[in-house]
């Protein structure tokens, strides 16, 4: 007991004392996602942790904010997926459409991208009491909606997916009585489930597809970017690499001589113990689980997969970043006419044939694994 005891303290002893550095992961009070390179938590790590342009803070209500410059303002961070380099936002008083209704959004001057692309929306405000609006189907927007007054919203143009004819109908000349043009805007697709946006630099994607985890050389503040170990020990990995090694050398020798004694008395231990007692067959088999599948149904029923949106793929498009033209579950590119199917939940987007399979065998999504509703 005492062997290992020793070998217990000197052998995870220096991989949990270099751990406690300021560069790991940070969250605010309130919760939220966890706040790691290339993004900055101010007030909670050093400025050396960040890339520029990745500035996070938290808020008054101890929520993770982004703040968008160009005057845009500040939104609430949902989620940061840093395999795939996309995050979500979302309006602090929960009423995005307000903000683009009022060009309030502009990423000019900032690292992130729209992961989906925009389109033409036109608002139209349109009495609750006027029964002569052609189409019952456009959606209204509920912050914005009043008693005796609902603002409701349509695609105008559609230049990369066509979008269904009852759902977006097209902007009527002239419009209904009791309804009036309120703005037209460039507005991202699915935003009522939030903006998800992307950044291209730093790229850390092949990296942290790795297990691994990006980092400033030497935790400095030049842009030499750097692929780390495992995150468990980031801090470990980030000291320097002469330190490392000497750990590595100081402690790995003396850890082998006490794995190769402790796992002799072991193997001694266990042989005389085995010409004592020797198992039969039946007590051997009886140790083995049944393995045998369960018919138990894990996934979701066929009613509520079909009722996630549809699009259909136009005749000539363009994804607008690279990884939005590939299926995450065939890796087969999206080509013209082709049907695709969107998880609500999350918004990511699939073919309608291979999310379908998945959903029935998983209640979860394949890119971002949350849970969806029965």
């Amino acid at each position: 007991m005492a062997t290992l005891e020793i070998f217990t303290f000197f052998f995870f002893f220096p991989l949990v004392v270099p751990s406690t550095t300021t560069c790991g992961g940070s969250t605010c009070p309130a919760g939220g996602p966890l706040v790691r390179f290339p993004f900055l938590l101010r007030d909670h790590q050093a400025s050396s942790c960040g890339h520029p342009g990745f500035n996070l803070s938290c808020n008054n209500k101890n929520q993770t904010i982004l703040t968008l410059p160009s005057s845009s303002g500040d939104f609430i961070v949902q989620s940061i997926d840093y395999k795939y380099q996309t995050l979500t936002i979302n309006d602090p008083d929960n009423c995005l459409p307000r903000r683009f209704l009022h060009h309030d959004i502009n990423l000019k001057n900032s690292p992130f991208l729209y992961v989906y692309a925009t389109e033409n929306y036109t608002f139209v405000g349109c009495s609750s009491q006027n029964a002569s609006w052609p189409w019952k189907s456009a959606p209204a927007i509920p912050c914005l909606t009043e008693y005796h007054y609902k603002v409701i919203y349509v695609v105008q143009t559609s230049s990369l997916l066509q979008p269904d004819p009852i759902l977006f109908p097209p902007v009527p000349n002239p419009l209904p009585a009791g309804c009036s043009k309120i703005s037209t805007a460039l507005v991202p697709f699915l935003f009522d489930f939030g903006a998800q946006l992307t950044w291209d630099s730093p790229n850390c994607r092949s990296c942290e597809a790795k297990g691994r985890v990006c980092g400033l050389e030497n935790g400095t503040t030049t842009s030499q970017i750097r692929c780390f170990g495992s995150s468990v020990i980031s801090g470990f990995s980030s000291l320097p690499r002469a330190a490392m090694y000497g750990i590595v050398i100081g402690v790995g020798i003396p850890g082998l001589l006490c794995i190769i004694g402790l796992a002799g008395y072991v193997c001694n231990k266990m042989r005389v113990r085995g010409q004592i007692h020797q198992p039969t067959i039946t007590q051997l088999l009886s140790t083995i689980p049944d393995r045998r599948p369960s018919t138990v149904r894990i996934g979701l029923d066929d009613p509520t997969i079909e009722s996630y949106p549809e699009i259909q793929l136009g005749e000539s498009w363009e994804l607008p970043k690279l990884n939005d033209n590939t299926c995450p579950i065939c890796l087969a590119e999206y080509q013209p006419k082709e049907t695709l199917r969107t998880i609500p939940e999350c918004s990511h987007y699939f073919h309608a044939n291979c999310i379908d399979e998945w959903l029935r065998m998983n209640a979860t999504c394949p890119v971002c694994r949350n849970p969806q509703k029965r």
